[in-house]
């Protein structure tokens, strides 16, 4: 175990830090949970209105009055096993032989030719299909055969065995097969006999007709007589059977008749709604409530908290995992995580607040926590505390999915409403979509439980406010969240971005040379984060302030300086170096002092790397000092950038910076000029500690050389204006 602790601590050194949070998280989301849970005061009176939801804290047997509803299901279990009675008529096959003698014997008269002429052949035809209800082809074809008295022989066997079988209509054949009864009770309509028959013995007419087309015919020799006797026989086919509903409902009545009524037992299950917030406690309520008060032992409470500590302790392990597999940065650190793990206390605090006040459910503001989450941390980090929360929440609520349902559509739609936020009124953009989503979800709900007009209406305009009032909580606390925990948004950046901030009104006024080079590396840096996908608001502030430190010295700085004139004419190159490097030191100091975020006080420090002071250092060099000129006296004491928006403030800083020095800026020119710089910063590691890929320096070349060639494009020179000297 030590050796495991020690293996992970040198891994991460936060790694106690972030289990301490995690156990304490966990505990304090327990006792939030189980708070109030199974206390089951002699409080109620029949009538009350519940004040919050109730549910049990363990199995439950409750004895009751007669319940109908199980005595209706043992009955529907007896009869279910009674067998479907269906009646066969034996005559039906004695009809169908009489019938094909009829056609046969008709068809006799046809065969002496002199007797009829053809027209009277012809229509004695026609007379004979219409009255047996066959084809006239099939007339004809049986009055051609040889020996009618083989056929009829042969007619009447094959019937003899077709009509074994039990011919049902397809209706009642589906039913039967439906119903999956292998046996029914065959009642004979002659005698009154019942029997058993199996189910396979049932065909529809169709099934039979099939059989009669794969019968042998082995009798019989002749191709056309069988062709002749199939058509025949496929003409004449008919039902036998049919189902006896009125004998086999007459069975089931009396069968139900002796079932023994069922009493009711209540069966109380662990977690089951008693009451729900605002239902009238009735009778059956009311023994629930008084036998769960003067049952509870401590054996079920200890079991409860078990459980529920099981539950948390899984979700937890899964947000740790995910947040190590897709979100490592969290865990180089701990303010994310106690940032997180707050949000999560805070909401499940204030659910259960709300779940034991008067209050209706559907205004737990779960979006609350999704929206500051995707705000101060990560958006896909959001969505999947959103998932964890939205489950508590159901639980804490009486394990009512409709709730975490409601909290799961609203908190997720909040991560997506959110998404480019930039300004405090846009969050109240994002909590109308909340609230609109949060109603359809209820509607829906509302409609697929069969709630009335009014409930389920009442309950998505609670989920309306729901929305709207999370987005104004969000706007109330989330500065004190950026304050407290010195986190960044988007929207605290939009709100540096001003030019009315102090330190820029300062800056045009001492350092006017600066404060345009700053607006320009804004511009540059901006663009080059949106092509490769990282914050270019951030990149764009950061940009405003990254060379506050210039103020305090501004003349010592090239783009402050009149043309011919330089303050480092008289200063040793060492000297000249250090001042120059300074500003960095100076600007984290003034953006500390004036409060400025942390991620822009990072930029400041990180937006020159460890890169070399190239002009002094060769300055140095061409001297001659007697003592080894030493390198690393002349390069900035870093860090080199961490970020991929430090990475690009660099960059444009130095683009913007060597193209001003350029002779006839030419769009070929501008474009090797930054090439070369990208180049060199590539090659001297200044980009070795960030995320960016050759593709994204290849990307921010093309953006840089695009926006330049538009700053320094010629224009046209246009004549003096000539004026006549008209008296």
């Amino acid at each position: 175990m030590r050796k495991i602790l020690n293996r992970n601590v040198n891994k991460n050194p936060n790694f106690i830090s972030h289990v301490a949070i995690g156990i304490l998280t966990c505990l304090l989301l327990v006792a939030i949970i189980q708070w109030d849970k199974g206390l089951f005061k002699a409080e109620f009176h029949e009538g009350d209105i519940a004040l919050r939801d109730i549910y049990a804290p363990y199995d439950f047997n409750l004895k009751g009055t007669v319940n109908s509803k199980l005595t209706d299901a043992a009955i529907k279990k007896a009869t279910d096993f009674l067998q479907p009675v269906y009646v066969y008529d034996p005559k039906t096959k004695d009809s169908l032989i009489e019938k094909i003698e009829s056609i046969v014997q008709s068809i006799l008269a046809l065969k002496d030719p002199a007797l009829l002429t053809e027209e009277e052949n012809i229509s004695k035809v026609k007379e004979i299909a219409a009255s047996y209800n066959v084809s006239d082809i099939l007339v004809r074809d049986i009055s051609q055969l040889k020996d009618l008295d083989v056929f009829l022989n042969h007619a009447r066997e094959t019937v003899e065995t077709l009509m074994a079988y039990r011919v049902i209509s397809d209706e009642e054949y589906s039913g039967l097969k439906a119903g999956g009864a292998e046996t029914v009770k065959l009642i004979d309509k002659s005698n009154g006999e019942a029997s058993i028959a199996s189910a396979d013995e049932f065909l529809t007419l169709e099934n039979l007709k099939g059989k009669a087309e794969s019968f042998s015919f082995a009798s019989v020799r002749d191709r056309k007589e069988r062709g002749v006797l199939l058509d025949l026989i496929k003409s004449v086919l008919t039902l036998n059977t049919v189902y006896g509903k009125e004998r086999t409902e007459s069975e089931k009545r009396a069968v139900a008749q002796n079932i023994q009524p069922i009493y009711n037992t209540i069966e109380v299950k662990k977690d089951e709604t008693i009451l729900n917030k605002g239902e009238r406690i009735g009778k059956e309520h009311l023994a629930i409530l008084m036998a769960l008060s003067q049952s509870e032992n401590s054996a079920v409470k200890i079991g409860g908290v078990a459980a529920v500590l099981i539950l948390v302790g899984l979700f937890m392990l899964l947000v740790t995992l995910y947040i190590k597999l897709y979100e490592p940065m969290i865990m180089k650190g701990t303010k994310e995580l106690i940032l997180l793990a707050l949000i999560v206390i805070l909401m499940l605090f204030t659910a259960k607040v709300i779940v034991v006040s008067p209050w209706p459910s559907n205004l737990i503001p779960v979006a609350v926590a999704s929206m500051l989450i995707a705000l101060l941390i990560d958006s896909r980090l959001a969505i999947v505390t959103t998932c964890f929360l939205s489950i508590m929440v159901g639980v804490i609520s009486g394990n009512r999915m409709d709730i975490a349902g409601v909290s799961l559509v609203g908190g997720i739609m909040s991560v997506f409403a959110v998404q480019g936020v930039r300004r405090r009124s846009q969050v109240i953009a994002a909590g109308l979509c909340v609230g609109f989503a949060n109603m359809s979800y209820l509607i829906g709900m509302g409609l697929i439980r069969g709630l009335d007009f009014h409930t389920y209406i009442a309950e998505s305009l609670f989920g309306l406010t729901n929305g709207i009032m999370s987005a104004v909580i969000v706007t109330g606390i989330l500065p004190v969240f950026e304050n407290t925990f010195k986190i960044t948004t988007d929207i605290s950046l939009l709100e540096l971005a001003d030019l009315n901030h102090p330190l820029l009104k300062e800056m045009v006024i001492k350092a006017p040379g600066t404060y345009h080079h700053s607006l320009v590396v804004g511009n540059l840096a901006e663009a080059a984060c949106e092509t490769i996908g990282a914050n270019a608001l951030l990149a764009r502030v950061s940009s405003y302030f990254h060379d506050i430190g210039k103020i305090e010295k501004a003349p010592y700085f090239s783009e402050n300086q009149s043309r011919g004139e330089s303050s480092h004419d008289k200063l040793l190159p060492t000297m000249s170096s250090l001042i120059i490097m300074n500003h960095v030191k100076n600007g984290i100091e003034l953006a500390e002092k004036h409060k400025l975020n942390r991620k822009i006080i990072d930029v400041i420090s990180q937006h020159h790397g460890t890169g070399l002071v190239f002009y002094f250092f060769k300055r140095a060099l061409e001297k001659g000092q007697d003592e080894e000129t030493d390198e690393q006296t002349f390069r900035y004491p870093g860090p080199r950038p961490q970020t991929k928006e430090a990475a690009c403030v660099l960059l444009a800083d130095s683009v913007e910076a060597g193209s001003r020095a350029l002779e006839d800026p030419t769009s070929s020119r501008i474009k090797g000029l930054v090439k070369k710089i990208i180049n060199n910063k590539f090659i001297d590691g200044q980009l070795d500690e960030c995320d960016l890929t050759l593709k994204d320096l290849e990307r921010m070349a093309e953006v840089f050389t695009h926006i330049l060639t538009g700053i320094f494009h010629t224009r046209v020179e246009y004549p003096e204006e000539s004026h006549n000297s008209n008296p």
